[in-house]
Formats: C-alpha cells, sequence, structure tokens
C-alpha cells in the first residue's frame, strides 16, 4: 500500500510539474506573440514613416517648383519690396515684410486716411496682394498644405489675385 501511496504522489506530483510546465510555456507563448505583434507594429510605423516623408519631400518639391515657377508681379503697397526679396530668394525676410505690411494696412483699414471708396478698393486690392504673395512664399518654402489652404480661401474669394490662385491650384 505504501508503494501505491508513493506512486500516487509521484503522479500527483508530475502532474502539477507538467501543469506549471504547461503554464509556463502558455506564458512564454504570449510573451513571443507580444514580441512578434510589437514588432509588426513597429515595422508597419517605420513603413508608414518613410512612406509619408516620401510623400511629403515630393509635395514639398512640386510646391518650390510651382512657387518658383510663378513670378509675381509687384504692386502699390509695398509688393515691390516684397517681390524684389522674393526674387532674391530671401523667403524669410519677404515673410517678414508681408508681416509688417499687414500691420499697416490693417491700421489704415482702421483709420483711412481718406473714405473715399476707391481709396477703400485699392486697400482691399493691396490686401488681397499680399495674401497671395504669402501664399506665393508658403509655396517656395515648400510648404504643400499650407499654401495650398492660403490659395484655395483667394480664390474662393473671388478677388483680383483669384485667376492667379486657381491657376497656381491646377498646377500643384
Amino acid at each position: 500500500m505504501n508503494t501505491d501511496h508513493e506512486s500516487l504522489n509521484d503522479l500527483i506530483e508530475a502532474a502539477v510539474f507538467e501543469r506549471g510546465a504547461i503554464t509556463h510555456l502558455e506564458t512564454l507563448e504570449r510573451k513571443v506573440q507580444r514580441r512578434k505583434l510589437w514588432l509588426r507594429t513597429a515595422i508597419a510605423v517605420a513603413a508608414s514613416l518613410i512612406v509619408f516623408s516620401g510623400v511629403g519631400l515630393k509635395l514639398g518639391s512640386d510646391a518650390r517648383k510651382v512657387g518658383y515657377a510663378f513670378d509675381p508681379v509687384s504692386g502699390q503697397k509695398g509688393g515691390s519690396q516684397i517681390t524684389a526679396l522674393m526674387q532674391e530668394r530671401e523667403i524669410d525676410q519677404a515673410q517678414d515684410a508681408i508681416v509688417a505690411a499687414r500691420q499697416k494696412l490693417s491700421l489704415e483699414l482702421a483709420n483711412p486716411s481718406s473714405f473715399d471708396p476707391e481709396y477703400m478698393v485699392q486697400l482691399d486690392i493691396d490686401r488681397q496682394e499680399l495674401d497671395l504673395l504669402e501664399a506665393v512664399c508658403a509655396l517656395r518654402k515648400g510648404q504643400y498644405f499650407r499654401s495650398r489652404r492660403l490659395l484655395k480661401a483667394i480664390a474662393a474669394g473671388g478677388g483680383a489675385f483669384a485667376p492667379e490662385a486657381s491657376s497656381l491650384l491646377e498646377q500643384l
């Protein structure tokens, strides 16, 4: 009877050990599956980044080509200084000049020196010109999505520079 008892104890011990081994193997399998999932995710993220950066570079390159192919006509309100900077490829300085011209224009619109309707129309045309120059600067910096948004707003506004904005949008 003692041998049956020992045999039973051995069987129980073997079953407990086997159950522990199975649990351990299941734990290891879950870890392996998590690592495989993490690895697949990391590879997918890396591939997505490569694709998106490639697309971004392509769009930026296209935007720069369109921006440099377009020659803005200098206008009345400091546009000649801005276009000169743009032609010299001083885009950051041109953008600073656009901001300064916008501030002057905003002050002029708030407190016009003349309430002449033609003068007010000219101020609005100057604002539209600055909008177009800002969009062209964004193109030349390769800022595809920003320039596209600005050009769409100009084209939708139907102002004096809507045809130029529509033309630039078609080229993008």
